[in-house]
């Protein structure tokens, strides 16, 4: 049988423990659970995994990350055994290529990890989809989240001030978690659009910068919740355009477009062409640079390249006429969103 490789440390107490994980620097700056042999080899069990396999591969560290500190960085952070296969299939999507690990947990531009969790294992954890989505109350949004954030920390050396660039930052870096509402969405769930079958659980992640909530309780049309919404898109993202945005579609704005008839592809489609901005407005108001030209009243900058890099999410309270957009981090042709299947033994 595998042994576990990390070192061991004896400490009086828990108090004790907690305090000496502070002392070397291993926490988010919240108290952590220390862990224990036992409950590393819990970890490790509910996904199937012995302590040396790899989870993932980050290139440009030079990292391999082993199930054995993912196991430990998830008891640290609250997590039951079971939340362990989320965690680990988020880790492993964070090192695909495509992704591209190295630009959004290194840049300036503050990014974080948003994750998407869908299909069965979303409702057997109790992943919250619904009310106060971004925020506090739930465990497993918290704990799988901030999992994800002290395995990035004490595995592959992304500090702030060190690796961790980030000018500001944002309170998605704690955690950034959610599940999609499949019981209630009119669509497709995401996981499904990306090929995988309803039966299947799977957990999608984002380089992501923070949500910003768009309200609208005067249009009771599809067309007049993304004009606003689109409104409020069309100058996020600076002049750089972004490689893709998550649309997150609340209860209200929902039932207003399932009343219509509305699809995903017809919301992408709306939003593509009415979040674009023209060079003029761009350059009033000093994010593209130079002076105003000829034309530039009707020549647009598009927010992404293709409608299909509007990923939407039917999640969010049912009460409310409330949505938001979370821009993606980096150019347009930066860091992806990946999708990986969540295995269980």
């Amino acid at each position: 049988m595998a042994e576990l490789q990390s070192q061991r440390y004896d400490v009086q107490d828990t108090a004790a423990a907690i305090e000496f994980y502070y002392t070397k620097g291993w926490t988010d700056g919240l108290p952590v659970v220390p862990p224990t042999e036992n409950s590393i080899w819990g970890m490790l069990e509910s996904a199937g995994l012995a302590p040396q396999d790899e989870v993932a591969f980050i290139e440009n560290r030079q990292v391999s990350v082993t199930a054995e500190k993912v196991a430990i960085n998830t008891v640290m952070a609250g997590c039951k055994p079971e939340y362990m296969p989320v965690v680990a299939a988020a880790i492993e999507a964070i090192g695909d290529p495509k992704w591209g690990y190295h630009g959004p947990a290194t840049s300036t531009g503050g990014s974080a990890v948003f994750m998407v969790v869908n299909g069965p294992i979303a409702r057997e954890l109790d992943i919250n989809y619904g009310d106060n989505l971004f925020g506090p109350g739930w465990r497993a949004n918290a704990a799988i989240g901030r999992a994800v954030r002290l395995t990035m920390r004490n595995a592959i050396g992304t500090i702030p001030g060190r690796l961790d660039r980030s000018a500001l930052g944002h309170g998605g870096k704690y955690s950034y978690c959610i599940a999609e509402n499949e019981a209630e969405s009119p669509w497709p769930p995401l996981h499904v659009e990306r090929g995988f079958r309803p039966e299947q659980s799977t957990v999608t992640v984002f380089a992501a910068l923070a949500p910003h909530q768009v309200p609208n309780q005067l249009s009771n049309t599809p067309e007049g919740v993304l004009t606003t919404m689109c409104a409020f898109m069309r100058f996020s993202a600076g002049l750089r355009g972004q490689p893709q945005y998550a649309l997150v579609i609340a209860g209200e704005h929902m039932a207003v477009m399932a009343k219509a008839g509305w699809s995903k592809d017809d919301i992408r489609a709306y939003c593509f062409e009415h979040s674009q901005a023209s060079h003029a407005e761009l350059k009033r108001i000093n994010i593209m640079p130079g002076a105003l030209q000829p034309g530039d009243d009707t020549t647009m900058h598009r927010l992404v390249e293709t409608p299909q890099d509007f990923v939407i999410v039917a999640a969010g309270g049912r009460a409310g006429a409330f949505s938001a957009y979370i821009p993606g981090w980096g150019g347009k042709h930066s860091s992806q969103s990946v999708t990986k299947e969540i295995r269980r033994p």
